[in-house]
């Protein structure tokens, strides 16, 4: 009997452990903040004000798109940290790239798309 007691007295903890796992994790997610940039409204500048006045988007997703951006933008894949998407411009042929993983949110997409206006408009 004393056994059964023990189970089910650590069934209880673990469930009390795993219920303070999940609303610690939950609070986390509630408490991101994207960067002071992305929280805007953006709106392009006036066209002579554009690195490109009218840039022709391309768009790739890549299964290595963490990897690949961490390589065009010099920040590294560590534990904690990985660029989330990168774009990069031609000035000359009036393009522009957006790259990002296969799974990625609107936030990164037009956070990007106002490089391809903007430049590097927070380095």
């Amino acid at each position: 009997m004393a056994l059964h007691s023990l189970f089910r007295y650590l069934l209880r903890c673990w469930r009390g452990a795993v219920v303070a796992a999940l609303v610690m994790v939950l609070t986390a997610c509630q408490t991101f903040q994207p960067p002071a940039v992305d929280q805007v409204r953006f709106v392009p500048g006036q066209i002579p004000n554009r690195i490109i006045p009218e840039p022709k988007i391309k768009y790739l997703v890549r299964q290595d798109g963490y990897e690949y951006c961490a390589r065009i933008t010099g920040i590294p894949v560590t534990p904690t940290s990985r660029p989330m998407a990168c774009a990069f411009w031609n000035t000359r042929r009036k393009e522009c790239t957006i790259v990002t993983p296969q799974e990625t949110g609107y936030n990164y997409l037009g956070h990007e798309l106002r490089h391809c206006f903007e430049g590097s408009f927070h380095d």
